[in-house]
């Protein structure tokens, strides 16, 4: 294979006379196949004098295959100046792993709207496909391309590519999993990237820092020369390319690096041929015919994380807080214990799909307590996420402990939490195999016929808690006529009015539950269900229509029962109708919990007193977290009862509801307002300073005096005021709102 840099440069471009021998331009690796198969590593800056090349010497219409590590900017910045996208006939296959927020074709897209570009992404000319990956491995041409999550800040890949016996891998924006003296891999996830680096004859690898400059770098995501130098020697490659430059580095700077890496390289004793990657530098990659090993997953087969089960094992309610704020928005659902010997009790009625556990916890028993666990849930190597104290030796993480478990080192960087843990969901949570999946569009069921794909029923039944505990024969009658069916996104499983004539087992997936208001056609959520759960036991039992709609809001595959057999089988089933009970038992008091905790206050529409303090401690979280500080405003209406007691209770929630409202239109959308209690509202205030608090007042004063005037008031509304500011606030309001208390008695004074 063929290799021809075009940029070299992380970060941000950096042209210019300093810069001229090794290059300024971001992230951009061409690679061609001896059967004509052009494959280009990143779409940097480096991609404008690429597509221009590419335009002049390729055969028309030309054929690309984009790999892209991950969508941050310096990795995707040269595509809208990729000549290649604007000719006609030209077909571009670009590759990513799915990124945080949006889609692969969104994020490369979002840089071309009006706003940053004059022409958007559908405006171009060429023939566009977006392939989201997973790790695992797919083919392009004669090219067997695997892919490998990295330690990054974003889901981030490397690539490993292999042709007519040779082998280049493609590593950039990684960082080391452990950064503890020693040893060269003191972490599975470093043994796993050595691992997939093993043998390769070129090696691109992120090497934006010294040693030393890393040190206060540690959690940006990315690596020493003197880590790339090491993983290199430790994976027996032959020539290693030191890669994505730090802006700040000059030719003089390079020059230095290659040769301290090179120096490196000799202190180890070993053969390595080291270089820095420079602007137009071709390689020629030749190799053996030894096959190489291949992952065992298509990496084109997307693993749908939304809806899995995270256990965080934490005493810490701030980092417990911080856990949720970032990984909420991914869709996972959060299983809270706050020591391990409940967790241990609890077992596999937990059914988490990964667990982040606090080493504290451990009582520095980590290892046989950590297998325990595992053998608790029944998955040998079921994915835990240690975060450990950054002191701990190095050895401790080698004591025995299973390829999944996973160190993250405290005070965290949680971008590299997030992508940790999408890696591991995205690696380990169930995937079906294409042959066995039903086409949602026809929503056929595939009855479990077979003795292979009986024995597969039996197995997936069994793991669901609800008939845990049937025997054998129990689990055959619900089998003899059950079915597999899968739902693509916005499928309906079950309408409103339906006969009751199916249950529905959630293998994988996740649905929402949909009423329509008496008075009103507009759908109301009633909530959302996820794998391990059942639909439509309700109406089974009362034999009575369906009173709701169920949709699918991701891929969802379902174990589908008919009713009698259910019904039968529930009839002689002392277990089955004890494991259905406590399943309606935990309905009722999610729902109870939910209502006392987040129904918002019926006069002003505004949260409550419980939905404060647990939204509290989250936004508390982030303020201290961000070191913006936080103001707390407590406001109280005066004289309330006496209006009551003059005009009736009807003015006087007239008087609660301007006030309301006049909070909800003083503020920002990201402030916390609530009705704390009687006459009392409470508002936080993230990222706001003590100067805001004068404004803030003044602000309100004049929404009451408008909104009273303007609904017909009979009474002047008068409110006092008492304001508290918190450089880091606490993980409790409680302080914040006494002394606020004291405020407004100063202030009343």
């Amino acid at each position: 294979m063929q290799v021809r840099f075009w940029g070299t440069r992380g970060s941000i471009a950096a042209p210019g006379p300093k810069t001229a021998r090794y290059g300024g331009n971001t992230s951009c690796v061409e690679v061609r196949a001896s059967d004509g198969t052009v494959i280009i590593l990143d779409c940097g800056t480096g991609a404008r004098e690429l597509g221009l090349h590419l335009a002049q010497t390729m055969p028309q219409p030309m054929r690309l295959h984009l790999f892209i590590g991950h969508t941050h900017w310096d990795h995707i910045q040269g595509f809208p100046f990729f000549v290649p996208a604007f000719l006609p006939g030209s077909e571009l296959n670009i590759y990513a792993p799915v990124g945080f927020q949006r889609g692969l074709e969104e994020a490369m897209g979002g840089q071309m709207e009006y706003s940053y570009f004059p022409v958007k992404m559908r405006d171009l000319r060429s023939r566009i496909h977006f392939t989201e990956l997973d790790e695992g491995f797919f083919r392009v041409g004669d090219v067997l391309v695997e892919t490998q999550f990295m330690n990054h800040t974003a889901p981030t890949v490397a690539y490993r590519m292999t042709s007519d016996g040779a082998t280049i891998a493609y590593a950039t924006d990684h960082e080391p999993f452990w950064n503890a003296s020693g040893r060269v891999s003191q972490h599975p996830g470093d043994e796993r990237h050595i691992a997939f680096l093993k043998g390769a004859n070129l090696v691109i690898h992120d090497a934006q820092y010294t040693e030393e400059e890393y040190r206060d770098k540690v959690g940006w995501g990315h690596s020493s020369l003197e880590y790339a130098v090491d993983v290199a020697l430790a994976a027996g490659v032959e020539r290693l390319v030191l890669f994505h430059h730090d802006p700040a580095h000059d030719d003089e700077t390079m020059e230095r690096m290659e040769v301290m890496a090179r120096a490196h390289v000799a202190h180890r004793g070993q053969a390595l041929e080291v270089l820095a990657a420079r602007e137009g530098l071709e390689l020629q990659v030749m190799g053996g015919s030894a096959a190489p090993a291949v992952a065992e997953a298509s990496a084109l087969q997307h693993r749908q994380i939304a809806g899995g089960r995270v256990l965080v094992v934490s005493a810490n309610e701030a980092e417990v807080a911080e856990i949720e704020e970032i990984l909420t928005d991914d869709g996972l659902i959060l299983l809270r214990q706050s020591d391990m010997r409940a967790v241990l009790a609890l077992g596999h009625e937990l059914l988490p799909d990964i667990a982040i556990i606090d080493r504290e916890l451990l009582d520095g028993d980590g290892d046989p307590m950590l297998e325990t666990l595992r053998a608790r849930l029944g998955r040998r190597n079921f994915p835990i996420l240690v975060l450990a104290d950054s002191s701990i030796p190095s050895d401790a993480v080698y004591r025995g402990e299973a390829s999944s478990t996973d160190y993250l080192a405290k005070p965290f960087s949680p971008p590299m939490l997030r992508a940790r843990v999408r890696a591991w969901l995205a690696r380990t949570l169930m995937v079906f195999d294409s042959a066995e999946r039903v086409s949602a569009a026809s929503g056929v069921d595939r009855p479990l016929g077979g003795s292979d794909r009986r024995a597969r029923g039996l197995s997936l039944l069994a793991s669901v808690p609800l008939f845990r505990q049937l025997n054998g024969v129990q689990r055959e009658t619900l089998l003899a006529s059950a079915a597999e069916q899968s739902f693509a996104p916005g499928h309906v499983l079950i309408r409103e009015n339906d006969p009751p004539e199916r249950l529905f087992v959630i293998l994988s997936g996740r649905v929402r539950v949909l009423e329509v208001a008496p008075d009103s056609p507009v759908e109301l959520i009633v909530g959302e269900l996820g794998e391990g759960e059942i639909i439509g036991e309700l109406s089974m039992l009362r034999n009575q229509s369906r009173s709701a709609t169920v949709v699918a809001i991701e891929r969802t595959h379902c174990l589908v029962l008919p009713q009698s057999e259910f019904l039968k089988v529930l009839q002689n089933s002392t277990e089955l109708a004890v494991s259905l009970l406590r399943t309606l038992a935990g309905r009722l008091y999610e729902t109870d919990r939910r209502l006392s905790r987040y129904a918002p206050d019926p006069v002003t529409g505004l949260a409550g007193r419980r939905a404060f303090h647990d939204q509290y401690r989250r936004l508390a979280a982030v303020a201290r977290r961000r070191k913006t500080g936080a103001l707390l405003l407590v406001l109280d209406v005066s004289q309330l009862k006496a209006i009551n007691d003059r005009y009736g209770y009807g003015v006087g929630d007239d008087v609660l509801r301007v006030v309301g409202d006049a909070l909800v239109e003083g503020t920002r959308t990201t402030d916390l307002i609530v009705r704390h209690g009687g006459d009392e509202f409470v508002v936080f205030f993230p990222d706001a300073g003590p100067g805001d608090a004068d404004t803030v007042i003044a602000r309100v004063r004049e929404k009451i005096k408008r909104l009273s005037a303007r609904r017909g008031i009979p009474v002047a509304v008068t409110c006092n005021f008492g304001v508290v500011y918190a450089q880091a606030p606490p993980e409790s309001a409680e302080h914040l709102l006494r002394e606020a208390d004291q405020d407004m008695l100063r202030r009343k004074r």
